[in-house]
């Protein structure tokens, strides 16, 4: 005797068959576009990471596909492609990951935009100085000052100019005018050459002109962050107009000296000296009443200048100076030399 039994079906589909099947399109709608794409993660230059696909890489850009964030379009620049491979990870023991890396040319970098460097600008210093005493003697000064200098690179250009006027008890002791412009090319680190034109006109010292012009080499034998000092010599050719002295032009042997030190922010000392000598003297004429004297007189000149300025601020400064001059070429033995302290205000442009 066999025994046959029939399998029984479900006249209807059950609720979770039915769920299936209308789910079953939503998730191939979902797994499609991953059949032909490959896993990767996104490393931003930011530091944040994406998971998902690349779908494409075209143009400079990356499209990519994420899970979370859908379709993305990102530029090359912008992310690193770090690809995840297919075989498993045991597979992989011992081997270095493999990594995709985006390089870019230098001409593909984009750069900010390069401004050209200013050019130099004439920076300098006007100073004006006024003393008035009264009472016992009568007796006022006045000077007044201007600078400017221009350095690109190797050369340095400075002018400057002075005048200087004094009464005393109403007899003029000063009345002096003067200008000078000199030129300085670098050489080498420590080394220059060096021009100078200078004009000076005095007329309590009866110095109708003078014109000089030197020509030579220096020496910076201080370089320090705080500290510069240089020294060096060459020849000037001067000409003089004066009254009772030999007029013409002569040749003289110059030395000169320069030194500066920025004590901290606000003050600074600088002092400079030139010394000038000629074998040939000047001769000297003295007319006393219906006679005259004549005599060979040496031809040599020194000049010193020492400046303490005080920055009362960024623009405004306060100047004291100590000045003193010889001149052995002029008629008059009370005139030769000229000493002063003053004082000014300065004004920086």
């Amino acid at each position: 005797m066999s025994l046959r039994r029939e399998a029984k079906f479900p006249s209807e589909p059950s609720r979770s068959c039915l769920n299936f099947l209308f789910c079953l399109p939503a998730l191939l709608l979902l797994v499609s576009p991953f059949a032909h794409t490959k896993a990767a993660e996104l490393h931003f230059n930011n530091g944040d990471r994406i998971s998902g696909e690349v779908v494409k890489r075209t143009d400079g850009k990356i499209y990519f596909l994420s899970p979370v964030l859908g379709n993305l379009i990102i530029s090359e620049t912008e992310a690193v492609i770090i690809e995840i491979p297919d075989t498993p990870a045991d597979s992989l023991a011992g081997l270095p990951p493999v990594i995709e890396q985006v390089r870019l040319r230098d001409a593909d970098v984009p750069r900010p935009e390069q401004r050209p460097a200013p050019p130099p600008k004439w920076r300098g210093k006007l100073e004006f100085g006024f003393n008035n005493h009264s009472g016992r003697i009568e007796a006022k000064s006045l000077n007044l000052r201007g600078e400017a200098n221009y350095i690109k690179k190797a050369n340095n250009y400075r002018v400057n100019s002075r005048y200087l006027y004094g009464e005393t008890n109403g007899l003029v002791t000063s009345d002096r005018r003067d200008a000078a412009f000199r030129w300085r090319r670098e050489l080498s680190g420590k080394v220059f050459a060096q021009t100078a034109t200078s004009y000076f006109s005095d007329r309590v010292a009866r110095v109708d002109v003078n014109l000089e012009q030197n020509a030579g080499f220096g020496y910076k034998f201080l370089t320090q962050d705080r500290s510069t000092a240089s020294m060096g010599g060459g020849l000037t050719l001067q000409y003089r107009d004066a009254a009772g002295v030999e007029n013409g032009t002569t040749v003289l042997g110059e030395f000169f000296q320069d030194y500066s030190y920025k004590i901290n922010g606000r003050l600074t000392f600088s002092q400079d000296l030139n010394a000038l000598y000629s074998p040939d003297p000047r001769t000297r004429t003295v007319i006393t009443g219906a006679s005259a004297l004549s005599e060979e007189a040496d031809n040599y000149k020194i000049r010193f200048n020492s400046t303490l300025q005080g920055k009362l601020s960024e623009r405004i400064s306060l100047n004291l100076r100590y000045e003193y001059e010889y001149d052995n070429a002029i008629l008059l033995r009370e005139n030769r030399s000229d000493q002063r302290v003053s004082s000014s205000l300065g004004y920086s442009f």
